[in-house]
């Protein structure tokens, strides 16, 4: 007896459920592998140092960081491969621009190089890490099959859907992150529905592991009355400022190691040491933070003076600490120290409103879980993954609905005010990249000028006269001409409409007393071979310009190309035919 023969998409579905269970394992491997890296890098130290007394221990807290810093420069050094720093914006470029360039050996390295950060108490997320494990096995998957084009990508989206839902015990948040983030905001249906496959897949082989019970246990969310929602919205302004201060100060620290002329292997030494050295007086900001947060939720809040000093001061050093952990070349993610910094930014403001509004008020906790939505809100600025995470990972329940949301649209109105981007477009955008302008300028950013232009252009010298010239009217079919000087370098460009005014008596007329270099536009806009036509096209469209020179970038007078609208409408055919090869 034959079976039926299942129906493409029916296929995809079952493989995109198999990503979604090897997105569970991958999570527990990966969280297996911190907990090795936690072993080598405190629990070995501690022993080392027993002997000295308890006297050292600050020392063990200075070290464990600057160690596992070292072990991430050296690793990126010895690999050749780039395995530090905020990896989940390239991952996003890879998945959007670029699917076939996410290798499994680049994926595993920065996966090793985030499990040294945070074993050895570096501050980051996992989120980074674990999506782009996810994706990249995915990745390696889909080529074992000989999927390429949209399906290959959809599969790497499948990926990190379930890594993040399994990491988090959070299917509906994975669903959301994928769409908000990975995607870019470009909902398909077709597409939600793998996802969704993927994530549920991921979630149940998580919870046959880890169990059914949430992240993180809180007391049943309630609102003492309408007028406490006032006090949400406080907590939601207040996560909305520091959200961008925190963005500000993860550049700026940034830009401060990127400038630095320390070799790059020992620049996350470095700022593990100052991390080190934050958290001898601060021990909270040390490693992903979860404990931090289990001790917000748990908290006695019957002394809030000291309290309160202690918050402030966490919120403040966590802030620092992950900004020297990621600027300086350590490996991982942003939501993780997001949600620690929500939890004790909504726990202090809780505890001054329980303090002076009693009657008002619901405990402090509750702010602390919704703080941790707002603030990764105003981060990654995707606001329904950072809903449904919360309520996912303490299992709240619907009353916590109307205050969440209200302080994430509180936060992310602050937020986008005070600055533009999130964490991971201001990152791409460093680069050129521009996401979620749509697909049609990301297909554009993924193809270089190089690429698309016209490499045989129609070229004359500067010292072609008036005669010379109209008889290009007859004999030429170009729509420009690029004028170069004796050396070949690039003098500027003539038009045909230019040489129009040229009738054959006129030209007789001028004879040599008019010549190319006099006639042409000097003022020419060019453009790198290096370049997205995402660029090229801008620059036709604000100048006006029907082509572009393309020059080198060594010599920027040097003509390699020339690159005309009808180059980029030609390459973004071709772009969208090779993504949709193997089926959407």
């Amino acid at each position: 007896m034959r079976l039926p023969r299942l129906e493409p998409e029916t296929r995809f579905l079952i493989l995109a459920a198999a990503i979604g269970a090897a997105g569970a394992l991958v999570n527990a491997g990966f969280r297996e592998l911190i907990a090795l890296s936690h072993r080598v890098f405190v629990s070995g130290t501690r022993e080392l140092f027993e002997p000295m007394g308890l006297g050292w221990k600050p020392l063990l807290v200075l070290l464990a960081p600057a160690l596992g810093g070292l072990a991430v420069g050296a690793l990126g050094r010895f690999s050749r491969t780039e395995v530090g720093g905020y990896a989940l914006p390239s991952f996003l470029e890879k998945v959007n621009l670029n699917a076939a360039g996410l290798t499994l050996k680049s994926t595993l390295l920065r996966g090793l190089a985030a499990a040294l950060t945070l074993g050895s108490g570096g501050s980051a997320g996992v989120e980074g890490p674990i999506a782009s494990l996810g994706g990249g096995i995915a990745a390696w998957f889909a080529r074992t099959r000989q999927l390429v084009g949209e399906r290959l990508r959809v599969l790497i989206a499948c990926g990190a859907s379930a890594a993040v839902a399994a990491a988090y015990g959070a299917p509906i948040a994975g669903v959301f992150f994928t769409q908000e983030i990975v995607l870019a905001g470009n909902y398909d249906l077709q597409n939600f529905v793998r996802i969704v496959v993927a994530s549920g897949s991921a979630t149940v082989v998580a919870r046959a592991i880890r169990g059914d019970a949430p992240l993180f246990e809180v007391e049943p969310f309630h609102l003492v009355g309408a007028s406490e929602v006032l006090f949400y919205l406080a907590l939601g302004l207040a996560c909305g400022l520091l959200g961008a201060v925190f963005s500000r100060l993860f550049f700026a620290s940034k830009r401060r190691f990127e400038q630095s002329t320390v070799s790059p292997m020992w620049k996350p030494a470095i700022g593990g040491a100052m991390v080190g050295v934050l958290a001898i007086f601060v021990p909270g900001v040390l490693g992903i933070g979860h404990e931090v947060i289990e001790g917000v939720l748990r908290a006695d809040y019957n002394q809030l003076g000291s309290l309160t000093l202690s918050l402030a001061l966490l919120v403040a050093a966590k802030m620092v600490a992950t900004s020297l952990t990621i600027g300086s070349g350590g490996a991982g993610g942003i939501f993780g120290p997001s949600l620690v910094l929500g939890a004790v930014l909504g726990a202090l403001v809780g505890g001054v409103a329980d303090h002076f509004w009693h009657a008002q008020t619901s405990i402090p906790a509750h702010y602390a879980l919704v703080g941790m939505g707002a603030f990764l809100a105003a981060t990654v600025r995707a606001p329904l993954t950072s809903i449904f995470l919360v309520f996912e990972m303490t299992g709240s329940s619907s009353t916590a609905v109307l205050p969440t949301i209200i302080a994430v649209a509180a936060s992310l109105f602050v937020a986008r005010k005070l600055e533009r981007r999130s964490i991971d477009d201001t990152e791409l955008a460093g680069r050129g990249v521009h996401l979620k302008r749509g697909r049609d300028v990301g297909v554009l950013t993924s193809i270089t000028c190089g690429d698309a232009m016209e490499r045989e252009f129609a070229a004359i010298p500067a010292t072609a006269a008036a005669p010379e010239l109209q008889a290009l009217l007859a004999h030429s079919k170009a729509n420009a001409y690029v004028v170069l000087d004796a050396e070949d370098r690039l003098v500027g460009i003539l038009s045909v409409q230019d040489l129009r005014v040229l009738d054959p008596a006129t030209a007789a007329d001028l004879g040599s007393l008019a010549i190319a270099s006099e006639l042409c536009e000097r003022n020419v806009v060019t453009v790198f071979e290096d370049e997205p036509l995402s660029a090229a096209l801008a620059k036709i469209d604000e100048h006006g310009f029907r082509q572009l020179p393309v020059v080198s970038r060594d010599d920027p007078r040097k003509v390699v190309g020339l690159v005309e609208r009808r180059h980029v409408l030609t390459a973004y055919r071709r772009a969208l035919i090779s993504q949709r090869v193997g089926g959407g």
